[in-house]
């Protein structure tokens, strides 16, 4: 499939100030614009248009192709859930109905496969202009991404200042701050709350991948979280879901560090797989699955056999969709000769020696 309908009702704005037809594309728009709604009705996203209409396969959605090949999810690809939630209408008439934005890259944390993009923690904190409040009238869906998004104080005011009623957002934490019951308030008011929690293990393995994370604390909020949200009990004593239009979903990076203990992390949470969201990492070369020697990757399906079958055999199938490369594997070995690896993970890191 050539054709995504993201070009034409979406757009994403990065902490850097630029602008991208969908966080999948390979590339951001080139041009410099004043805000959100002149980079979506710009030249350049024009033409992206017009090259997915004449049935050309655009390289830059390589990321989409790539997720499509080996399935697994509720949606397959980004692009499949842009071509689900809207129709050919918005082909003769587009409309910026869904953004993605960051308005910083200010976060506390230091994770492994991040950088200064989207963590200050790398390098000098970023911060885009807030984007003017008429740019949400026609809003459906919001995503608000940081660095970490409860440490930057202008969420806040774009959320107080935009219609709340219509419109779903999904939220993406490192879950290391628990909002107060101001914040609380505004988010409940949106349609449909997707609350995203990074989570790529459990313990000592969590605070190795993902630098700043204090596990206790993690934990204390992750509670928090499901007792804001889940269920009550009514006069008669039946189960009432207290907020059923919020949705707490795990969100789990398989890479280099992180791919054997998803099963261990998901068993963690007692939350069911379908609920889960997930992601194969591409980049950096060093911590792809695909670039790993057979008898590492071996160890990590054997540590993930309790997966569905849709799962396995989207693991499989993306452990395979490259061979071994000695020099990414020397990029890895170099990495972990120079940091103290946890007990929890010694077993599998010594397949690296």
């Amino acid at each position: 499939m050539t054709l995504c309908m993201a070009p034409f009702v979406h757009m994403v704005q990065n902490p850097d100030g630029q602008y991208r037809t969908c966080c999948m594309f390979e590339k951001p728009l080139e041009g410099k614009y004043n805000d959100i709604k002149e980079a979506f009705d710009s030249e350049e996203n024009q033409k992206i248009r017009q090259r997915m209409l004449s049935g050309e396969h655009l390289p830059e959605c390589e990321k989409c192709d790539i997720d499509e090949s080996h399935g697994g999810k509720h949606y397959k690809s980004y692009r499949e859930f842009f071509n689900i939630l809207f129709d050919s209408q918005y082909i003769k008439n587009p409309i910026f109905k869904t953004l993605e934005i960051s308005l910083s890259n200010k976060c506390n944390f230091k994770c492994i496969d991040c950088g200064p993009r989207f963590s200050d923690q790398f390098g000098p904190t970023i911060k885009n202009n807030l984007p003017k409040f008429d740019n949400f009238n026609n809003l459906v869906h919001l995503k608000l991404l940081g660095g970490e998004p409860f440490l930057e104080k202008r969420n806040f005011d774009l959320l107080k200042n935009i219609p709340r009623k219509n419109m779903t957002l999904m939220l993406v934490t490192n879950n290391s701050i628990f909002p107060n019951d101001e914040i609380l308030n505004l988010l409940v008011e949106f349609n449909q709350l997707d609350i995203n929690i990074s989570i790529d293990g459990i313990g000592e393995v969590a605070e190795f991948v993902r630098y700043g994370t204090k596990w206790s604390r993690f934990e204390k909020n992750w509670n928090k979280w499901f007792d804001w949200y889940s269920s009550s009990v009514d006069s008669l004593g039946n189960p009432v879901k207290k907020r059923p239009h919020v949705h707490i979903i795990p969100h789990f990076v398989m890479h280099t560090f992180t791919a054997p203990f998803y099963q261990e992390t998901k068993d963690w949470s007692n939350i069911e797989v379908n609920s889960w969201s997930w992601d194969f990492l591409h980049n950096p070369d060093w911590l792809n699955l695909s670039f790993l020697p057979d008898h590492i990757k071996t160890f990590i399906l054997k540590e993930n056999q309790e997966f569905d079958e849709v799962l396995k055999g989207s693991l499989s199938k993306f452990l395979s969709s490259n061979s071994y490369s000695e020099n990414t594997f020397n990029k890895i070995k170099n990495y972990i000769l120079k940091h103290d690896v946890p007990k929890k993970m010694e077993e599998y890191i010594d397949l690296f020696f």
